[in-house]
């Protein structure tokens, strides 16, 4: 097996694996949200790449993956821990704030699909396109960012909001 297809196999399981314990959890909607957002910045990256260095091979598959992994490190640590979410987990792709964007799931989907178009673009020379595409992924997510609504400041207010508060043992007491 070529070492590319060795990292299509393991990437495809891994994904499954996610996908299987957040199913358990009843929370796909993160596992989808991450995954778009992570595969957005993976592809932003290769196309950001590509235009620089027109030879370079990265492997899509295996950056797409770590672009999720690194979008859904706080939710893997508390699958994997119990690790609850704080606001400093910012820092893995804005795994708290893409929640409070518009639409999160269409939006993040649209992302993607500008990026991806933007990377297929790179890939096969047509800067001007990929430039474009890049220029509008940035701006969905700006204005995305822009637009999204206060996150809950209280209890109370996580409590409210039931895909963010699933899990957490604070906000529904038994």
């Amino acid at each position: 097996m070529s070492r590319s297809w060795a990292v299509v196999v393991a990437v495809l399981g891994a994904e499954a694996y996610l996908y299987w314990r957040y199913a358990v959890y009843g929370t796909l909607f993160h596992y989808w949200l991450h995954l778009l957002f992570g595969g957005t910045i993976a592809l932003v990256v290769l196309a950001v790449l590509r235009l620089l260095r027109p030879r370079s091979r990265a492997h899509v598959w295996g950056w797409g993956f770590a672009g999720h992994v690194w979008s859904a490190a706080p939710d893997i640590a508390f699958l994997l821990s119990g690790i609850l979410h704080y606001w400093w987990m910012d820092v893995f792709a804005l795994h708290v704030t893409i929640h409070f964007i518009p639409a999160p799931l269409l939006t993040t989907f649209v992302t993607f699909g500008l990026a991806l178009l933007a990377w297929a673009a790179a890939t096969i020379g047509r800067r001007r396109l990929a430039a474009g595409g890049l220029a509008l992924t940035v701006a969905v997510a700006a204005v995305a960012l822009a637009l999204r609504t206060p996150p809950p400041t209280t209890l109370g207010e996580l409590r409210a909001i039931t895909q963010l508060a699933l899990l957490c043992p604070l906000a529904h007491p038994s």
